[in-house]
């Protein structure tokens, strides 16, 4: 949080393995100096509409609105960057030693990077970070984004460098109830090592548009012959070993990367569906980075890769539900971490 002051904009940061999400909310006119901080003034001109177009690869930045309980209506500004990148905006950022003294600020801070490099960004900024519980952060993340109240169980099912899966109770409280190590890193570190994609968005709309599914997986005709399979109660055109002809000669980058895909969300269905089953829910809502991707904040522009991810958790969802489970996905699922740790620490 920026200021106790509702009257003036709060920052939150959300620093993954893979990603950092930045949200400045801004309690007033879009355009409207923001403060005296450069972190303040950063974060807006990186996200204006002009900035956005020049920024560096894997950096998006977008302004959308919210309305917010006694404020109205509040712009938000997103700036989504590699993690690997955090010492640019630091040097960016970080006064000269003859400056003038600038007024320390507190920003609303999670995720396990918010610990790990927490010493180096309130020295170089001169700010104050107020630690959030991740999950906590997410959960009220949704809330805000989504409008979705907790007067009711929820589960979240949250997709970044792992999986967590997170209960909401009735009273609001936040539980860590599952999880897998193998999430979103694990997905991009594979097609980064087995193709030539160095572009998360363009390796899953590859994917979706140029890629062919069955060629480097093991299908069940591929055992027992297109009839056997059919005569014996199985879809010849399913999956019996998940790049199981990984060897083939004739594979392209986007048949590798249409294979990942559809083995990761396979695994995240799986995962999502048998732990809504024993809470008892019919609905899972899917967060995190891997959701969005790394495409801009706002929906409405370049959505390609987010829609595409997520109607590839949708389908799995429905495989391994029938249709019994619904799969949920928030509008800003990359920033919900940011959002919701503003709020949670005011």
């Amino acid at each position: 949080m920026a200021s106790t002051d509702d009257s003036r904009p709060a920052i939150g940061i959300d620093i993954g393995g893979t990603l950092i999400k930045i949200v400045l909310e801004n309690r007033g006119d879009e355009k409207r100096a923001v403060g005296d901080h450069p972190l303040l003034s950063y974060i807006q001109k990186q996200t204006s509409a002009e900035a956005t177009k020049a920024l560096s690869q894997g950096w998006t930045g977008s302004t959308f609105y919210r309305e917010r309980k006694g404020l109205g209506k509040v712009v938000l500004h997103a700036l989504v960057i590699p993690t690997a990148d955090i010492q640019q905006v630091m040097d960016a950022v970080a006064s000269p030693s003859d400056a003038p003294v600038i007024s320390k600020i507190k920003v609303a801070a999670t995720g396990g990077g918010a610990l790990k490099y927490q010493s180096e960004l309130e020295r170089q900024l001169n700010i104050e970070l107020v630690i959030v519980k991740e999950l906590h952060a997410t959960a009220r993340g949704l809330e805000l984004d989504s409008g979705a109240e907790s007067a009711k169980q929820m589960l979240i099912c949250n997709i970044g460098t792992g999986i967590s899966l997170v209960k909401v109770d009735e009273q609001g409280k936040v539980e860590r109830v599952s999880g897998s190590g193998i999430g979103g890193a694990t997905f991009w570190g594979l097609v980064k090592r087995l193709t030539q994609f160095r572009d998360f968005d363009k390796a899953i709309v590859a994917a979706n548009k140029e890629g062919t599914l069955g060629k480097a997986d093991t299908l069940v005709e591929d055992i027992y012959g297109r009839e056997t399979s059919k005569a014996i109660g199985l879809p010849p055109d399913l999956v019996a070993g998940f790049l199981g002809k990984l060897d083939a000669d004739c594979l392209s980058d986007a048949d590798i990367s249409a294979a990942l895909l559809r083995m990761f969300v396979s695994n995240v269905g799986q995962l999502a569906v048998f732990q809504a089953r024993l809470l008892e829910t019919n609905a899972v809502w899917f967060t995190g980075g891997f959701v969005q991707s790394t495409c801009s904040a706002d929906s409405d522009v370049g959505g390609g890769a987010a829609e595409i991810a997520q109607n590839a958790i949708a389908d799995a969802v429905l495989f391994w539900s029938g249709g019994s489970i619904q799969p949920l996905f928030p509008q800003h699922a990359a920033l919900l971490g940011a959002m919701g740790a503003i709020h949670d620490a005011l």
